[in-house]
């Protein structure tokens, strides 16, 4: 197996709403939903890929299946790894993203339930 065929950490069959848009980029967020989703990437499915190298701010809920915390806002950057086509025939094409950095949104309500939880 080649070293970047290994994965870093347990990919997650959900489909979550996922925000993005360019790095750095004023246009509005485009909202995709995620194939799959870890700690440390996602892929998705649009017609409108970016380029394969691209930057990419995303902003998704990240689900307790995926962290074992409940669930709470990140916003990530990442690069695209890879374009494809989709699992399906047809229009969409299927972007791998991964996270380089992330910043976790701590609501009052995501820190009660921490707090709960014995995890604060």
């Amino acid at each position: 197996m080649k070293l970047s065929d290994r994965r870093l950490a347990q990919r997650f069959s959900l489909a979550i709403p996922l925000y993005i848009r360019a790095w750095k980029s004023p246009a509005p967020e485009q909202k995709v939903e995620s194939v799959n989703v870890s700690e440390c990437g996602a892929y998705f499915e649009t017609d409108t890929p970016p380029s394969e190298g691209a930057m990419m701010q995303i902003r998704l809920d990240m689900p307790r299946e995926v962290t074992g915390d409940p669930t709470v806002e990140w916003r990530c950057t990442g690069k695209v790894m890879r374009v494809q086509p989709a699992r399906f025939p047809g229009t969409l094409l299927g972007v791998s993203v991964r996270f380089d950095y992330y910043e976790v949104s701590r609501t009052a309500d995501s820190l009660l339930a921490l707090a709960s939880s014995g995890r604060i």
